[in-house]
């Protein structure tokens, strides 16, 4: 996060807080979870027996959003997600919860594969709208 947007958001704070106690109203927090602005889609059977796995597991991920943490790590469209911070990843549905569980500014490891080969990329966690539930 800039140092420009943390003062807007400590001035939207102060504003909120300063609101709250003229009115009396409670100042409503929305929480902020990890993001790294790329989704991700299952890994078909089909798919896992060409890129000769046992079974499906992992997630193939869409191309980054621009400007993202995805794309400043240059994570691409097509890669395969099998592992964050060292964790196996089962499955699509455990990729975003899992991101999301993490604190923005969170230094995050991800095991993925490209074009056969097993690499590790890291990035920092930006913020973003927290899944329902969170």
């Amino acid at each position: 996060m800039s140092t420009e947007t943390k003062i807007a958001l400590l001035a939207v704070v102060a504003a909120a807080l300063a609101f709250s106690e003229a009115t009396g109203e409670p100042v409503r927090v929305v929480p902020q979870c990890g993001w790294i602005g790329v989704g991700v889609s299952p890994v078909s059977t089909v798919m896992a027996e060409s890129l000769g796995m046992d079974m499906p597991h992992g997630a193939i991920f869409d191309s980054p959003e621009p400007e993202s943490p995805a794309a400043g790590a240059k994570i691409e469209a097509g890669d395969l997600i099998t592992a964050i911070n060292d964790t196996p990843l089962e499955n699509a549905q455990d990729f975003a919860p899992t991101i999301a569980a993490m604190a923005p500014g969170t230094i995050v490891y991800l095991t993925i594969r490209r074009n056969g080969q097993l690499r590790e990329i890291h990035l920092t966690l930006s913020s973003g709208k927290c899944p329902a539930g969170q």
